[in-house]
């Protein structure tokens, strides 16, 4: 069973070509697939970030189904940076930002 302090919240900043080819969308539906909640949105340098928060088997298997719904993880796009951040009580869903 887990508790609340199993959960985690992690913020990635994915880079390359995550920008124009339905990046957010990808991990809606794989923050979908971990059970987490949080965002993701595009930023003006042509990055994205989100904050996705779950277990950390969770966090797993949000990357790994990213990169089974946008390939080329590693030469493609990449995880520029990952940092844990403070977890979010009420949170319910996983939304897409536009900025």
């Amino acid at each position: 069973m887990e508790t609340a302090g199993d959960i985690q919240r992690v913020r990635y900043r994915f880079i390359g070509h995550v920008q124009h080819r339905g990046f957010r969308y990808a991990c809606s539906v794989a923050a979908d697939t971990a059970q987490a909640t949080g965002w993701v949105r595009n930023e003006p340098d042509g990055t994205v970030i989100a904050e996705v928060q779950t277990s950390k088997e969770g966090q797993l298997a949000f990357v790994k189904r990213l990169s089974s719904i946008v390939p080329g993880l590693g030469y493609d796009w990449s995880v520029g940076h990952e940092q844990e951040v403070d977890v979010r009580g009420g949170e319910r869903n996983f939304l897409v930002r536009r900025f």
